[in-house]
C-alpha cells in the first residue's frame, strides 16, 4: 500500500476550545467522557490554544475502529477504505487506533497512518476472553468515539463500548447484506439501541438499513468510498503499450479486466462463461481476473475444463492494481451484490469503460453498459458491443473520469472529519452540513440522551 499524506482540514471556529479533558462522575479523573463545548472554556483557555493565529488543540479526538479481521489492506473493500480513512485523518485533531479482533500477519503488514492493535492472540481463543480483552483495550485507550466494522466487530465493539461508557458509538454498514440471515437482522435490531449513529457508503445501503433494521434516517450518514484520483488517473496510449509489455501481455489484443475478491458473490464464473462466447468472435481476447480469495481453486479448475488457459488468467492479489487497469481496454464487474464497489471507482478514475452488473449500488455510481447479474450471454453481448464501438468507449472514458471526481480522497476525508467533529461535540455543527445531502447531522441532544440512557 502506498503511503498517503494526512489531509489537513480547516478547523471550525473555536473548535480548539472543545478539546480540553474534564473529570466526570462516569469515568476516572484521567479519562474524558466527551469534549468540552466553547461555553465551558474560559477566554484564557481559548487563547492558550492559539499560536500565531492557528488553533492548536490540547487533546485530539480519540477514535477506536473495531474490525473482525484484516485479510489484507488491499484485498477487501472495507479494509482498503479504513486504511484510506486512517491515513488521511488530520493528526492535529484526531487520534485513531484500529483494533483487530483476530490476529493476522496482514494486519501489521504496512503503515496505515495509525496504530493497529491485535486484540486476540490466537484463533482458538474463546469469545468471552476475546470480548473481555477488547473491553480492557478500549478502556485503556479511552476513546471519544468507537466505530465498528463487520459482524463480530459490530457486536463485540458496540457492547464493549457501551459497557465502557464511550460517549459515541458508530456502527458501519458497508455491504448489501447478501450474507445476512433473519437471525442476524434480529440480533442487530436488539443491539442497535446501544448505538448513536450509522455510517453507510451508499444511499442504497442506507435505505436498506432503514427498512431492515428500522434505523431512523436522521441517524444515518452516507459517506461514500473514496479514491486516490492522482494515482488512478487515465493513461495515454504509449503508457498502455509499455505496461502491456512489462506485464507480458500482447500489444494488440483486446484485454478485459475484472478486479474482485475471488468469491461466488462476485460473479466470476459468469465472466469465465462469457469468455468462452467471446473467444469465438475475438480469438486473441485476454481476460484478467485480478484478486485472491477462497474460490481460486474452483475458478482455476473451470478455466482448465473450458480450455481457456490462453484466454483467462488468474493474476492473483496485487498491492497496486493500477498497471492491470492501465493495460486493459474494458473493465468488468460481475457482482450479484455490492454496497459501493471500490473496483468500479477505480475503473471510473482511470477512465476505463466497463460493463457492470445491473444492481442498485452500481447504478448509483455510473450510467452506461449494464447486464443482468449471472447472465453470461448478455455480458458477452455487451462486451462485444462496447469493443466494436470505439467512439462509445471514448465517451464512457470521459464520463467515468468526470463521475469519479467527487469521490476524491481529499473531499471525502473532509466530509468524514466534519462528521466525527459533529459527533464528538454536538454543539459544533459540521461545517457545510446544512448544505450537504450526504451528511445527516445528528440530534444535538445525542450525548444528553446517552447520559440518561445509562
Amino acid at each position: 500500500m502506498r503511503m498517503r499524506q494526512n489531509v489537513t482540514t480547516t478547523l471550525p471556529a473555536r473548535v480548539g476550545a472543545a478539546f480540553g479533558r474534564i473529570p466526570s462522575a462516569r469515568t476516572s479523573d484521567w479519562c474524558s467522557t466527551g469534549l468540552r463545548t466553547p461555553a465551558d472554556a474560559t477566554v484564557m483557555e481559548v487563547s492558550d490554544l492559539r499560536d500565531n493565529g492557528e488553533v492548536v488543540p490540547r487533546e485530539r479526538i480519540r477514535i477506536a475502529f473495531v474490525i473482525d479481521v484484516i485479510g489484507g489492506w488491499n484485498l477487501g473493500g472495507t479494509e482498503k477504505q479504513l486504511a484510506h480513512l486512517a491515513s488521511t485523518l488530520d493528526q492535529r485533531i484526531f487520534e485513531p487506533v484500529i483494533f483487530v479482533l483476530k490476529p493476522t500477519p496482514a494486519a501489521e503488514d504496512c503503515d496505515v497512518g495509525c496504530p493497529v492493535i491485535s486484540v486476540g492472540n490466537s484463533r482458538s481463543q474463546s469469545r468471552i476472553t476475546l470480548f473481555l480483552k477488547l473491553r480492557s483495550a478500549l478502556k485503556d485507550f479511552c476513546p471519544h468515539i468507537v466505530q465498528t466494522f463487520f459482524i463480530d466487530g459490530t457486536f463485540y465493539g458496540t457492547l464493549a463500548a457501551w459497557l465502557n461508557r464511550v460517549p459515541v458509538i458508530v456502527q458501519s454498514r458497508r455491504n448489501a447484506g447478501h450474507w445476512q440471515k433473519a437471525h442476524h437482522t434480529l440480533a442487530l435490531r436488539a443491539i442497535n439501541h446501544l448505538a448513536d449513529s450509522w455510517q453507510c457508503n451508499s444511499h442504497f445501503v442506507a435505505g436498506r438499513l432503514q427498512r431492515m433494521e428500522r434505523v431512523p434516517s436522521e441517524r444515518i450518514a452516507v459517506l461514500p468510498n473514496s479514491i486516490d484520483l492522482a494515482h488512478f488517473s487515465p493513461v495515454a496510449e504509449s503508457e498502455r503499450l509499455a505496461t502491456r509489455a512489462r506485464l507480458g501481455l500482447p500489444a494488440d489484443a483486446p484485454i478485459f479486466v475484472a478486479v474482485a475478491t475471488l468469491r461466488p458473490v462476485k460473479g466470476l464464473t459468469t465472466i469465465i462463461e462469457a469468455a468462452t462466447r467471446i473467444r469465438a468472435h475475438l480469438p486473441q481476447a485476454v481476460f484478467l481476473l485480478v484478486g485472491e480469495g477462497p474460490q481460486r481453486k474452483e475458478l482455476a479448475e473451470e478455466i482448465v475444463q473450458k480450455d481457456l488457459g490462453e484466454t483467462v488468467h488468474l493474476v492473483g492479489g496485487q498491492k497496486d492494481v493500477r498497471p492491470w487497469l492501465a493495460a486493459a481496454d474494458i473493465g468488468i464487474l460481475g457482482s450479484y451484490s455490492e454496497s459501493s464497489s471500490n473496483a468500479l471507482l477505480e475503473y471510473m478514475a482511470m477512465g476505463l469503460p466497463a460493463v457492470v452488473s445491473d444492481i442498485p449500488a452500481n447504478r448509483e455510481l455510473v450510467s452506461g453498459e449494464f447486464f443482468a447479474a449471472g447472465n453470461a450471454a448478455e455480458l458477452a453481448e455487451r462486451l462485444l458491443g462496447l469493443w466494436n464501438q470505439a467512439v462509445l468507449r471514448q465517451d464512457m472514458s470521459r464520463r467515468y473520469r468526470e463521475g469519479a471526481i467527487p469521490y476524491g480522497e481529499a473531499s471525502l476525508s473532509q466530509l468524514a472529519q466534519d462528521y466525527y467533529i459533529g459527533l464528538s461535540s454536538p454543539s459544533l455543527r459540521p461545517r457545510g452540513a446544512e448544505h450537504s445531502s450526504e451528511l445527516n447531522p445528528l440530534n444535538r441532544q445525542l450525548l444528553k440522551r446517552k447520559a440518561g440512557q445509562r
